[in-house]
């Protein structure tokens, strides 16, 4: 039996047939094993890939990344042409993205398009990078931090990468100044804190919250969404009053 490092929530199957799976990825799991970060080590991690072949006899294949810390959709072939049909969709830009996100401070454009280059992580090759962003909320708290401002601003977005790079939409935001909220990597650790401590909000604040494509054999337009979390919940009611 599967055991997955506790206090990590479990995925949730969301939807299944012949040539896919869809779930909802919790935060804290990887989709298969990170060996190339953990050279010489065997971490008890959980796994999406290993969790889906013992909880339930399942032989699936990740047609796209989530990274570790990000809780979202995700969707898997179960055949290697449905897989091959849907990786296809994601290499040629057909696959449309939809993300939540909140961030440190506020844009300075309330919409546009973030383009810096980033590496590929498997070469190391400079690619070209395409973040869209949509700025849903903007609140100003009365908590000085880190700061000689005595007011602390945050952002709630809507964002749509056009590219899939490593760790895209939260470099991509660190780079313009605007890191994302509990981001350990690329953030800002007084926020980071502040929404934990104070606010009761711990991790990373991104959320994968739906992926259109096609169907691999139907051809039917899928709408595949996400379920709302706990974190996602807090963070709609802090940005936008909803309880």
């Amino acid at each position: 039996m599967f055991e997955a490092p506790q206090p990590a929530e479990f995925p949730v199957i969301l939807f299944q047939d012949e040539d896919i799976l869809v779930l909802q990825k919790p935060a804290s799991w990887f989709v298969y094993p990170p060996d190339y970060k953990f050279k010489g080590r065997t971490p008890m991690l959980p796994t999406l890939t290993k969790w889906l072949l013992q909880e339930h006899d399942l032989r699936a294949f990740p047609a796209h990344r989530l990274d570790a810390a990000t809780e979202g959709v995700m969707i898997f072939g179960l055949t290697k042409e449905a897989t091959a049909n849907i990786n296809h969709q994601f290499k040629t830009r057909q696959v449309k993205k939809t993300y939540y996100a909140a961030i440190r401070g506020w844009m300075a454009e309330a919409n546009g398009l973030i383009e810096k280059p980033l590496p590929i992580a498997s070469t190391g090759e400079i690619a070209e990078s395409i973040t869209h962003y949509r700025t849903l909320s903007q609140i100003e708290l009365p908590y000085k931090i880190n700061s000689p401002h005595p007011t602390s601003r945050y952002a709630w977005l809507e964002v749509l990468p056009q590219t899939g790079r490593w760790h895209q939409i939260r470099r991509h935001f660190d780079m313009c100044a605007h890191p994302l909220v509990g981001d350990r990597e690329h953030g800002d650790s007084h926020h980071n804190r502040f929404f934990r401590d104070q606010l009761g909000i711990n991790g990373l604040c991104l959320f994968a919250a739906e992926l259109r494509l096609v169907h691999p054999t139907s051809g039917k337009e899928l709408v595949l969404a996400g379920v709302k979390t706990e974190r996602f919940g807090k963070l709609e009611e802090l940005f936008l009053g909803k309880v």
